[in-house]
């Protein structure tokens, strides 16, 4: 009889029941990368020992411990140390988080969950939420920081007190409150690739009442990764520049406004210079020239530009907090790119299809919430509503290159889409304490969501940069009839879900909890904004069930979480470039089902005063169960008349792993702090871990396993406020991809994650 590896695991989980539990193993202060729960060590602390941390996971201060959530929580000092400076290092640290690059943001992949959209062209099933603000797509998402009070990622669905597109999970940034003393955190740093970063944060007291803070980073990788072989020029550069502020009024005891601001600037090539997937052959039979190499007659670039504000007040009644979240956001990312080896070449390995993009999105939310406030009543509730507005607008050229007077297809077209969002949804949710060591809690929500698509395809003229719109009757709007579709697409949808959960808790001992959960997430149905003849997407829908395990020993030295979890996930919203896409565009489409299943492990252990080790695991299993539509690309046998490339067909899936699906993945890590004659020196590495995964639902590309090893040694001089680090990330020089997939004209396309980086740093704080 065969033992499969994730079947044994299995039953060891729910035999030892410490193994029935995702929770959080903590990284400690010093190593973030065990992806769990995060307790940090207190280098103040004479003995050792895991601390605790309060997490909002469930919209109310608690200690993580007592969550009957799976939550991967890092407070900011650890993420600081570990070199974490942007939401695209997560995966870094977080056992079954993985990420696509899509131009300047990236998709996150949660347990399996996630979305093959790319941009602005639809909204994602993994929720970034800042300060308590939903953020609408992945390029609004992928930011950095430096004033992080703490990093919750939640795991699985949380449909009712977060509600939309939280159908896998979220992640939650809390950035830091002004305090009442004045504070100042600064460094600089200066890393291989011509990196240079500056971070400043500082806080001040304005009043008795009033303070304020401010958050700057500047980074600016001036040498790129690679280069572009027609060109000459370097490619993978990055720039960024951010700004946040928190205006904070506390007028009484009872009320607290927070005016926060935040502004985002990134310019970068690292998400769109993509080359011929690595043993693949191009339509027009170029290859893979390099790990690092491209070959394109522009130098491709995106932008992003960002600045989102919230207010939010807080007023403290009798018996319950009343929380008023108030928000604004403007995403405005304009892109140019090259279609690689696209059949037709003029030149043969460059690419023919240019894409000139503009990609803007204006958000508008507002939430109320009443929650009863923490008391010796055996029952708390939360009750709220949300409404969110969305406008997001789709610019997309597309046309083909010249060389003199001869230029190759496609007709150039610029296709101008504009999907609206309007969302409404109530919820509730309550917990109740049965005995003083059982809980139970219930919670709904419905969600209301309209959705409406509007815009006009029309010819063009000219080349890059100069591309006026012709007079023309040839033009095509959304709900026009086609082929197929006599009476045209549906512009005007609306989608209306419950969405609850269940959740059993036991404490069965001190420092020791046992729950169950029964949670439903739901992914509203949308447009893809630039292809007028594809409907719109049904809803997606995941059911999960959950048993998880939260244990520490009495003198916090070793804590234990573990989970075993099944989800059941319907109408999975896929998107593709293959063809029948057309040249520049996609196609949004749903997958029939898919049963995902795994078990979570996260450990800390602090045998020492200044020693701790990490461990956070996680074995999956996320395969279609039912998918007779699929898409499937087959390459094309090279002849004399045929070059490469592939053809597409439609296909049965079923049985096929989900995409950025990694059936083991663990980060394991070490922090070792001591106080020496000269100072204190601190050491932490990590290795983050992933197996093989594919980056597409027919499972033809494939990702092989890789380490992410990254170490950082610090050294604090005796009585100084300055410290002085060397760090080095991805030390073994591990080649992987940041993205990959079947792109239009018949292609197989990737572009390449950051290859080793190693660096100084400076830093001073009071």
């Amino acid at each position: 009889m065969r033992i499969r590896p994730w079947s044994l695991a299995s039953g060891a989980l729910i035999a030892a029941i410490p193994a029935m539990a995702q929770a959080q193993s903590a990284l400690p202060s010093s190593q973030a990368g065990a992806g769990s729960s995060k307790a940090d060590i207190d280098p103040a602390r004479d003995d050792a020992g895991v601390n605790d941390i309060i997490v909002t996971a469930n919209r109310r201060s608690e200690n993580l411990q007592n969550v009957p959530i799976s939550i991967v929580a890092f407070k900011g000092e650890t993420l600081t140390k570990l070199g974490i400076q942007s939401t695209n290092d997560l995966p870094q640290i977080t056992a079954g988080l993985s990420q696509a690059r899509t131009l300047v943001g990236v998709n996150a992949f949660l347990r399996g969950v996630g979305t093959t959209s790319a941009g602005y062209s639809t909204e994602v099933p993994i929720a970034t939420y800042l300060d308590g603000l939903y953020l609408p797509n992945s390029a609004s998402s992928a930011f950095s920081f430096n004033n992080i009070e703490r990093i919750e990622v939640l795991k699985g669905p949380q449909g009712t007190l977060y509600g939309r597109n939280t159908t896998g999970g979220l992640i939650h940034v809390i950035t830091r409150d002004p305090g009442s003393e004045l504070a100042v955190d600064a460094s600089a740093s200066y890393a291989n690739y011509q990196t240079t970063q500056f971070n400043f944060y500082g806080s001040v007291p304005i009043s008795e009442t009033l303070a304020a803070n401010v958050a700057v980073v500047y980074i600016n990788q001036a040498d790129g990764w690679g280069r572009n072989l027609y060109t000459g020029s370097d490619v993978y550069k990055f720039k960024d520049f951010g700004i946040q502020g928190k205006l904070q009024w506390r007028p009484s005891a009872d009320t607290t406004v927070t005016l926060r601001g935040f502004y985002d600037n990134v310019k970068t090539d690292q998400g769109n210079g993509q080359y011929i997937f690595p043993g693949s052959v191009g339509a027009d039979g170029s290859v893979f020239r390099g790990k690092f190499l491209i070959n394109e007659r522009i130098d491709p670039s995106a932008k992003q530009r960002q600045y989102n504000v919230s207010l939010k007040i807080e007023q403290r009644f009798g018996f319950a907090t009343l929380t008023s979240t108030t928000g604004y956001i403007d995403n405005r990312s304009p892109s140019l790119s090259v279609q690689s080896g696209n059949f037709g070449n003029l030149v043969a390995g460059q690419g023919a299809v240019f894409l000139g993009g503009l990609q803007t999105a204006k958000t508008f939310s507002q939430e109320l919430q009443l929650a009863s406030l923490d008391s010796d009543s055996k029952f708390s509730w939360i009750i709220g509503g949300f409404y969110y507005r969305d406008r997001t607008e789709i610019i997309s050229d597309v046309y083909g290159v010249c060389v003199g007077t001869v230029c190759v297809a496609p007709v150039p077209t610029r296709t101008d889409g504009i999907q609206r969002t309007k969302s409404y949804s109530g919820y509730a949710d309550g917990t109740y304490e049965i005995t003083p060591t059982t809980k139970v809690t219930l919670g709904l929500r419905y969600t209301s969501d309209n959705k409406t698509l509007d815009g006009l395809l029309t010819p063009l003229a000219g080349r890059p940069n100069s591309i006026p719109v012709l007079p023309s009757t040839t033009v095509t709007r959304p709900g026009q009839p086609f082929t197929g579709f006599p009476n045209g697409i549906d512009t005007d949808v609306t989608f209306g879900k419950v969405t609850y959960r269940a959740v059993l808790s036991q404490e069965l001992a001190s420092e020791v909890n046992l729950y169950a959960s029964y949670n439903r997430g739901f992914k509203s149905g949308g447009f893809n904004p630039i292809s007028f003849t594809n409907p719109a997407s049904r809803p997606e829908v995941l059911d999960a069930f959950e048993i998880g395990f939260k244990s520490r020993t009495a003198n916090h030295v070793l804590q234990v979480n573990a989970s075993a979890f099944y989800y059941d996930y319907k109408d999975i919203q896929l998107r593709t470039t293959a063809p029948p896409a057309p040249p520049g565009g996609s196609l949004l489409y749903n997958a029939a089902r898919a049963h995902i299943k795994g078990v979570d492990l996260d450990i800390v252990l602090a045998p020492a005063k200044g020693l701790t080790f990490t461990l956070a695991a996680e074995l999956l299993d996320a395969k279609y169960s039912e998918f007779p539509g699929g898409i499937c690309t087959t390459p094309r046998v090279v002849t004399g008349t045929v070059l490469g490339g592939f053809t597409s067909a439609v296909c049965d899936l079923s049985g096929r792993q989900l995409p950025n699906a990694p059936k083991f993945s663990y980060v394991l890590g070490v922090n070792y702090e001591v106080d020496t004659n000269i100072g204190r020196l601190e050491f932490n590495a990590s290795d983050g871990f992933k197996s093989h995964y594919f980056w597409e639902p027919e499972n033809r590309l494939r990702q092989d396993a890789f380490h992410v090893v990254s170490a950082a040694v610090t050294w604090t001089p005796t009585n100084s406020r300055f410290s002085f680090q060397a760090f080095g990330r991805n030390l073994l020089n591990e080649y992987y991809l940041a993205g990959a997939g079947a792109g239009t004209g018949g292609n197989d396309v990737a572009g390449p994650a950051a290859p080793r980086t190693y660096g100084i740093k400076a830093r001073y704080k009071f």
